[in-house]
């Protein structure tokens, strides 16, 4: 048996569709049966989904690590300097938006890193009295691309003073 508040919103969502109450169990069952076949649990499913969507939202794509990691290298070879400033100023804008849209932008900086650059395990942004302490490791730092990260870090550290 299933909550009768349930079955209405069902109902209605159902309804709204142009669809049967009997088509919206039986989709919700099969995507339900499915996920587990995948063992994946739904509300993971649309947490990360949910990840996803916020990452496009604000201004990121999805990009093959190794072709990631090769740009990284290219741009910092080619010029240093350019590709540091382009990398400050990605992380100014970022968390430009951060301190005006949140009541704490560090934290919020700190935890849409962590969801963003999944190739850094090792993510902690903390705030001791009046420092903000960065601290990143990964595996797949180059010195090219730690030293970018840096300047990232850096630039975004510009906008919360």
């Amino acid at each position: 048996m299933a909550r009768e508040d349930l079955l209405a919103q069902l109902n209605d969502l159902a309804k709204k569709s142009g669809r049967s109450m009997y088509d919206v169990i039986n989709e919700t069952f099969e995507i339900t049966l499915q996920a587990n076949e995948e063992g994946v649990s739904l509300r993971k499913a649309l947490s990360e989904q949910g990840i996803i969507k916020e990452a496009r939202e604000k201004g990121f794509i999805m990009n093959l690590e190794n072709l990631w990691l090769d740009m990284v290298e290219m741009a910092y070879s080619n010029s240093k300097e350019d590709a540091a400033k382009a990398w400050a100023d990605a992380g100014l804008w970022f968390a430009k938006r951060h301190a005006s849209q949140d009541k704490n932008p560090v934290e919020a900086f700190g935890a849409d890193l962590k969801k963003f650059f999944w190739d850094i395990p090792d993510f902690e942004v903390s705030i001791k009295k009046t420092e903000i302490a960065v601290r990143a490791l990964s595996p797949k730092f180059t010195e090219y691309y730690a030293t970018l990260f840096a300047a990232f870090i850096e630039g975004a550290l510009q906008a919360m003073d």
